[in-house]
């Protein structure tokens, strides 16, 4: 097959609210001709809202229903859980108010059933529902929190977070029913969204989605305009960025998010969306950055631990879009903490869901149940095969070097060593993932399944003698079913291995349906690694660390980057003092003044705090010879 690349354009505009009124006249002609189109010509249920009656973080819905149910009781529930979370949500627990009306304004009765639904009786009359939404960001949950990116957040006349199962319900058996959405917004507040709009003005904005399903898969945020936009080949790239604080950021995670998308169309023949919108929530956590580098009451530290444990940072998937809840911690020194870091991390493996489960997946998604969901054992997909890609398009497009990508899948392989394989099998875990039991054990899906997924690449290039790879297998079976047709949820896994060798299925049987630990072993040689239990390499010795120096420190505050010399022993090398004040982060930075490793024998220049004065020790660098467990290398090109 000829694959044909197209160049990448940065075409790009930046938005800001003083163009924001000509942006909307703009569209306005689009909305006509949206209006004007069949997709459109439908009639069904309306909803309104008004941002400008938020009082309190209360929001008011009403909804009109453009035909009177056929039956005398009907149920209206909200979402238990929606697709790509793993982990009951039950947005119904944030009703406030649920009044069923008649025509001419009578009340019907209406009676809650579960966490979830709504019982209406007498429902032939019914013809409105008003109902009242409690803000879910601001009510941290203790039992069954929600996580942030797919939390809703009214914050009045600044920001509202649509994530829609927070916001919109349903009548069982109309989930395949279009819907109709008015919004009256404050004329500075724009929605960005992925969702067709029917008018879009400074003072409204009108969706609509062909189903319920569709709407739950386009959140909508609402706020000044901070955004920037892009094409990578022909996919527009759409920014859009809250601050809480008001910060411009989305000029700056352009340039990210312009890296990332081209290490992606690097990766794949063809992306496989025309627009694709990146929805950015950032949250002001300077707090909680203060106790990682300062000093802290114990309480204090406590309280705001437990809140940072609470916080969902990170991101959801969307069709043609993915909305993120990211922490300015103030710490943009510490790269692993920064925002460009949370962002490039997430935004890779979010796109990439388009190839599953938005694209590929089974029965279970593609017909969701959202009253009473019923999960898949495909997760090693879903989530183990998205972030494999995620790490290898990062090495592969260069926004990592080849060291750090077998850095991180070492780590994922050490981590998914903890996997309780005799207990469950991965598949198992995935099905029954609501529950307590297994539910634990999610955070697998990234570390185990992300190395299920190298094995499984490996071990597909050995059978095949290189002449396909996991992503041609991907691509193949996309291809087969796409967005709207559903493979089945018991026989998927023979259809994979047909595709590729009979000699397949036993590692499925051993390490995905089955019980075994792996052995990574020379199958990882087609990928062009080494695999080994454990090795003796030269490391970097650190100062600030008991076994490598003859010193005692304790951790001031946080996560204990700062930290106080308790005493020294005789055979310290570093020339540090009892009393002194050391910060860890800045040994890393004194060993790589140049983004490169100091050699053994050099000098790095450390900064020590001394008697309440900053001196520079000169260090000389050490290395020593460490054994290492589970080691990935790089196998030497012949």
């Amino acid at each position: 097959m000829l694959l044909c690349k197209l160049n990448f354009y940065n075409l790009i505009t930046f938005c800001s609210s003083s163009d924001f009124n000509l942006f909307c006249m703009k569209n306005l002609y689009f909305a006509i001709i949206l209006l004007l189109s069949p997709f459109f010509v439908f009639s069904q249920h309306l909803y309104e809202i008004d941002l400008n009656k938020i009082e309190k973080d209360v929001l008011p819905v009403k909804m009109t229903l453009s035909k009177a149910p056929q039956k005398d009781q009907v149920i209206y529930s909200f979402p238990a859980t929606v697709p790509g979370t793993y982990e009951t949500q039950d947005f119904g627990r944030f009703v406030l108010s649920m009044n069923a009306k008649t025509a001419d304004g009578k009340n019907l009765k209406v009676k809650k059933q579960g966490n979830n639904s709504f019982i209406i009786s007498d429902a032939k009359k019914l013809k409105y529902l008003e109902y009242t939404l409690e803000d879910i960001m601001d009510r941290k949950v203790k039992k069954n929190p929600i996580f942030d990116p797919v939390a809703t957040n009214f914050e009045e006349g600044k920001n509202f977070l649509f994530n829609n199962g927070g916001i919109f319900g349903f009548f069982e058996g109309e989930e395949a029913d279009p819907i109709e959405i008015k919004i009256v917004k404050p004329s500075q507040l724009y929605g960005s969204t992925s969702l067709p709009q029917t008018l879009s003005n400074s003072g409204q904005q009108h969706f609509k989605a062909n189903s319920y399903h569709q709407l739950i898969d386009c959140p909508i945020m609402f706020s000044v305009p901070d955004t920037a936009q892009f094409y990578v080949g022909n996919t527009k790239v759409t920014i859009s960025v809250f601050d809480v604080n008001g910060v411009p950021r989305a000029k700056h995670f352009y340039e990210v998010l312009k890296r990332d998308m081209q290490a992606i169309d690097d990766f794949l023949p063809d992306l496989p969306v025309d627009n694709y919108t990146f929805i950015i929530y950032v949250d002001d956590l300077k707090e909680i950055g203060k106790s990682i580098t300062g000093k802290m009451g114990l309480i204090k530290k406590i309280k705001l631990a437990l809140k940072f444990r609470n916080l969902g940072i990170g991101a959801l998937e969307h069709g043609n879009s993915s909305t993120y809840y990211l922490a300015d911690l103030g710490v943009a020194d510490i790269k692993e903490l920064s925002l460009d870091n949370q962002l490039s991390g997430a935004a890779i493996h979010e796109f990439m869901h388009i190839l599953t489960p938005l694209g590929l997946h089974s029965e279970r998604i593609g017909n969701f149940n959202y009253t009473n969901p019923l999960m898949s054992k495909h997760l090693w997909l879903y989530e183990g095969v998205t972030e494999y890609f995620a790490n290898l398009i990062k090495f592969k497009g260069g926004v990592i070097s080849p060291d750090e990508y077998l850095k991180e899948m070492e780590a994922k392989l050490a981590q998914g060593l903890d996997f309780p394989v005799s207990e469950m099998s991965f598949t198992e875990m995935s099905e029954h993932v609501l529950e307590e039991k297994f539910h634990k054990h999610y955070g697998q899906v990234y570390m185990r399944g992300a190395v299920l997924a190298m094995l499984l690449d490996a071990e597909i290039q050995r059978l095949t003698s290189g002449q396909k790879s996991l992503i041609d297998v991907m691509l193949l079976l996309n291809a087969r079913y796409g967005a709207n047709r559903s493979f089945d949820e018991q026989t998927f896994i023979a259809e994979l291995v047909k595709e590729v060798h009979p000699d397949l299925q036993q590692f499925f049987s051993n390490y995905i349906e089955g019980k075994n630990q792996w052995k990574p072993n020379d199958q990882l040689n087609y990928v062009g690694i080494s695999y080994y239990d454990s090795l003796q390499e030269s490391v970097l010795l650190s100062p600030f660390n008991a076994k490598d120096n003859d010193i005692t420190l304790k951790a001031i505050g946080g996560i204990g980057l700062e930290q106080y010399v308790v005493k020294t022993g005789p055979n310290e090398w570093a020339g540090l003092k009892q009393g002194d004040i050391v910060n860890l982060n800045d040994y890393r930075s004194a060993i790589e003044p140049n983004g490169q490793k100091l050699k053994e024998g050099e000098i790095a220049k450390l900064k020590v705090k001394r008697n309440n004065e900053v001196i520079i020790l000169d260090v000389v660098v050490k290395y020593g010879m460490k054994e290492k467990k589970h080691v990935l290398r790089w196998m030497e090109k012949k």
